[in-house]
């Protein structure tokens, strides 16, 4: 029986049938192919009583019983800080952090619920999941006002992002690290990029992910609906409660413009995990995502109105 800070897991909480339903987290770099390699990493682990999860191609990620073990790195202690923090002031919306485990990993809460891995959850393309998003976002902002202003550094930062702002922002904040229920997002998964920035630095992210800013190829191919931007883009605003819109769409090509710059020259310097990204296309989809933008900015401004 493992001990975490005084807690065995058995004292953990579970389901109240007793069973455990599987949920998965990813980031935005979570697509890569599984290997022969995995398979057998996976049966190992599964083999010492972990369940390997699918996703989290940056941070690999395991399961034992109602938790969750990840690696860290040298962003970790920040982004544990951070979650003891919205602990205390009462967030809901993320994993509570329990502690590092005998291999070093760090353990959080598992958060049940449904997630993208394997099939949209339900409700995940209407509009009440979309302002949820926006509201859950909203709250987390909040709940950060005054934690960031003696923590500057120790963060994961982009290649190019704010390295200053008055909220600490998730930075990679979609779908695929949302879990769901009953058709809306209650959490979010995946802290590794949360770093200080302003908080029109999420939002554009947001914007991008969970309007989405994809044009029709995109959407059909990845499944969402072809719906109309401009409206989502004011639901989403609206539901944050941002006032001041004006920019907010450079911003999101800004945004855009880090994600790729960040793969490229992480790649470059020779991680795995995004030179893997760079192969699979994934700088190739950004640009497409930036020009898409760009060629509708025009269309979408009324709505910022």
């Amino acid at each position: 029986m493992v001990t975490i800070s005084g807690i065995t897991m058995s004292d953990l909480p579970r389901r109240s049938d007793g069973s455990e339903s599987v949920a998965n987290t990813r980031s935005a770099a979570n697509e890569c192919r599984r290997t022969p390699k995995d398979g057998i990493i996976a049966f190992v682990a599964e083999w010492q009583g972990e369940e390997r999860l699918a996703g989290g191609a940056v941070t690999p990620v395991v399961r034992v019983g109602a938790t969750v073990r990840r690696a860290t790195g040298h962003w970790s202690p920040r982004v544990h800080e951070l979650l003891r923090h919205l602990e205390a002031v009462g967030f809901d919306g993320t994993p509570r952090f329990l502690g590092i485990d005998e291999h070093g990993r760090e353990v959080l809460t598992f958060v049940d619920g449904e997630v993208t891995t394997y099939e949209p959850p339900a409700g995940m393309y209407t509009e009440a999941a979309l302002t949820a998003a926006a509201a859950l976002l909203r709250r987390f902002h909040d709940a950060t006002v005054g934690f960031v202003h003696s923590r500057v550094d120790g963060w994961q930062f982009q290649v190019g992002a704010p390295r200053a702002g008055h909220v600490v922002c998730h930075n990679d904040v979609g779908p695929y690290n949302a879990v769901y229920r009953n058709g809306h997002p209650i959490a979010f998964i995946d802290w590794d990029f949360a770093a200080p920035a302003p908080r029109e630095w999420d939002i554009a992210y947001a914007l991008w992910r969970f309007v989405p800013l994809y044009d029709d190829p995109t959407c059909a191919r990845l499944g969402w609906p072809a719906m109309p931007r401009g409206p989502r883009i004011a639901r989403f605003l609206d539901a944050y409660g941002l006032d001041d819109r004006d920019g907010i769409l450079t911003v999101v090509r800004q945004r855009q413009e880090v994600v790729r710059e960040t793969i490229a020259t992480w790649a470059d310097a020779g991680d795995p995990v995004f030179a893997a990204m760079r192969r699979e296309g994934r700088v190739t989809d950004i640009e497409n995502d930036i020009a898409y933008v760009k060629c509708s900015h025009d269309q979408w401004e009324p709505f910022l109105r």
